[in-house]
């Protein structure tokens, strides 16, 4: 009885310590902060449109930073009220400003705060009166985030009195950039990122190497293909409110640092599924051992690339910046895929604004310094420029051409025998007799004992 008391006590302990370590570490609280809306103002751009505006901060109060994944703005209420002003409301991240409407995720860190912006345009005959008429209305900020914990959903209500906006100077509306951004390139310079329209799953990697890279890439050269992009056009992501976290992710990720993309529970859920259970279970005992003893990264290394590379939300370009995206699969297959098709050398990598460039698969390995140099400073870039291909070129000093006139020894089982030395032939023909050689007299000066 006692065996089994103790037995089941160490679960039972084991469970009690997560539990205990979940509720005492601390989870991001992210709210909009209705009371500090500040920067309102109204404008008139003709008789029958206005454009009121204003701004208000997200606030992070926590220790831990956390991802608002979606954000909107509602008039309230949405019902007949306000239909004969047609009003379009629109909520803006700053750090991203979109015309469309579309929310990026965006990171908020911890204690700071992260001001946005609402615009409602109203359309009226006469929309000065209708802007005075209004007096005071309601606006409903919906948002959800999530940091150690899955999501969380909050609504926050903003009164407002149109009489309180001051009117402006009517101000150019945001345009929604169809180019994306682009860093320059010298015409010497040792890596060339190659534009692309948008990947998405079920695209085909060689094709979409062959037709954008084709033109550019010369023979001798390496086309790099950043690992994000490969492997969304394999399938291989999720979006975060489609995953559904187990109690292991669910208390796992709080051991890890809230920079890291297992820290969040839909990022380390992906990577139960994608090496298993028992991996994970063992990585994490390796990894607590490993910080004991000053061995940090232990974890990686028993869970493998594939659990190192998962990016969690914000982590890619829209729209699968709400979405956590895994390593490519059977990288070493796609680069030599891409090899037999277009001749030249192929490589998938995971490189960074920071200088560090991790080569996940090449199809030449003597050529990984090569790589290594030339995405130092990240051409592909890490936002939004839409350049998942770079071509490297070939910077390898040109091979000596070889001396026609040079001649080449024949092997000596390939001469003839009647073409052989004088003195091969006698040698020859001595162990034909059974002839022993000579044995050579030691030098007087060596040692005979040596």
């Amino acid at each position: 009885m006692c065996w089994t008391s103790t037995l089941l006590a160490v679960p039972a302990l084991t469970v009690l310590a997560f539990e205990f370590i979940s509720s005492s570490r601390a989870d991001a609280v992210v709210r909009a902060a209705a009371e500090q809306v500040d920067n309102m103002r109204v404008e008139y751009h003709d008789a029958n449109h206005a454009r009121l505006r204003f701004t208000f901060p997200f606030q992070n109060s926590s220790t831990q930073q956390g991802l608002i994944i979606d954000a909107a703005a509602h008039l309230q209420p949405i019902g007949l009220r306000y239909s004969e002003l047609h009003p379009i409301v629109s909520l803006i991240n700053p750090q991203s400003p979109r015309a469309d409407g579309y929310w990026e995720a965006v990171i908020v860190k911890p204690g700071k705060k992260l001001t946005a912006e609402v615009e409602i345009w109203l359309t009226a005959p006469d929309v000065r009166r209708a802007v005075a008429d209004l007096g005071e209305f309601k606006v409903d900020i919906n948002f959800k985030y999530y940091c150690r914990t899955p999501m969380k959903y909050r609504r926050q209500v903003i009164t407002l009195n149109s009489q309180e906006f001051k009117e402006i100077a009517p101000e150019p509306t945001r345009q929604v950039s169809v180019e994306p951004p682009k860093k320059a390139v010298a015409p010497d310079a040792p890596a060339v990122p190659i534009s692309t329209p948008l990947l998405k799953p079920g695209d085909n990697i060689v094709e979409v190497v062959k037709k954008y890279a084709g033109e550019t890439a010369r023979p001798g050269d390496i086309i790099a293909l950043a690992e994000s992009p490969v492997a969304i056009m394999q399938g291989r992501l999720a979006y975060c409110e489609d995953i559904k976290p187990r109690y292991l992710a669910r208390r796992f990720n709080m051991f890890f640092d809230m920079n890291s993309s297992l820290s969040s529970v839909y990022s380390l859920e992906m990577a139960f599924r994608e090496v298993g259970t028992w991996k994970i279970v063992y990585g994490m005992v390796c990894g607590l051992i490993g910080k004991l003893i000053g061995r940090p990264g232990e974890f990686y290394r028993v869970t493998g690339r594939s659990v190192a590379a998962i990016d969690d939300c914000t982590g890619t370009l829209p729209p699968f910046d709400k979405h956590v995206v895994l390593a490519p699969a059977y990288p070493d297959l796609v680069c030599e895929e891409i090899k037999q098709a277009t001749g030249l050398d192929a490589t998938i990598v995971d490189a960074n604004d920071l200088g560090k460039v991790d080569v996940l698969a090449i199809t030449d390995p003597t050529r990984k310094a090569e790589v290594v140099e030339a995405l130092k400073p990240n051409p592909q870039g890490n936002a939004d420029e839409m350049t998942p291909l770079v071509v490297i070129r070939d910077r390898r000093p040109p091979k000596a051409p070889e001396n026609p006139n040079k001649t080449v020894p024949m092997p000596l089982e390939e001469i003839p025998a009647s073409q052989a030395p004088a003195e091969n032939q006698s040698s020859n023909d001595s162990k034909a007799e059974g002839t022993e050689a000579k044995p050579q007299e030691p030098n007087a000066s060596e040692d005979p004992k040596a």
